[in-house]
């Protein structure tokens, strides 16, 4: 309920911060799961939020964990479809909890939902994409494995500033594509390593190409 009455209110809200919002593939926002959004992370809760008012499915988040460590937030945190995942700097005991976070989103994907994630595992506050992290891999692949028919969709999102009240905001959306692209028979390692060879090529093109001049 919390999330459906939010989502309302930010649509509302949101042209009072941003003067402009650009979409490229328009019709790609309608697209039903299960699905993994892959996307890259320069503005903290802002990322989430256009993707959320811009998508017209429901749509669960991963943040990072140490948001989750005071007890009251994490009813909140949940009921707005958020869920932690832990990095070594937010303690390496917590990293067992990650486990529990993609088994929820497994049940997600089994009931054909719509899952962000982004695959850099931070944010900071640049125009062009950083190196990405394994939990996105590992998420697909985990799905793929369970016969799930995950299809992974890269967003990149970019910013005409940081700090200025009032901005434009790009989103450009790439082609969705799934497990067909990969053998699913290889190592860890070497499927981990090919889907962020695919991933990042979609995002940095997605990326660079909005970046301000």
């Amino acid at each position: 309920m919390l999330y459906a009455i939010l989502k309302i209110y930010v649509r509302f809200i949101i042209p009072v911060f941003c003067y402009s919002i650009r979409i490229t593939q328009l019709k790609l926002l309608k697209q039903k799961g299960p699905l993994l959004i892959a996307s890259n992370h320069p503005n903290s809760f802002l990322d989430a939020v256009f993707l959320d008012i811009l998508f017209g499915e429901p749509i669960w988040s991963l943040a990072r964990g140490d948001v989750f460590r005071k007890k009251w937030a994490r009813p909140i945190l949940h009921s707005l479809r958020i869920f932690p995942v832990y990095r070594n700097r937010e303690g390496a005991e917590n990293l067992s909890e990650n486990y529990k976070t993609f088994d929820a989103c497994i049940e997600i994907f089994k009931q054909n939902g719509v899952v962000t994630i982004f695959s850099e595992g931070l944010c900071v506050k640049e125009w062009h994409l950083r190196s990405l992290l394994k939990g996105t891999a590992r998420l697909a692949f985990k799905a793929w494995e369970e016969g799930i028919p995950l299809k992974i969709l890269p967003v990149g999102i970019n910013y005409s500033s940081f700090e200025r009240f009032g901005k434009q905001v790009d989103v450009n959306v790439g082609n969705v594509f799934s497990s067909e692209f990969f053998n699913l028979q290889e190592t860890d390692g070497a499927r981990n390593s090919a889907f962020n060879k695919k991933l990042e090529a979609e995002l940095k093109q997605l990326v660079y190409e909005i970046a301000p001049q």
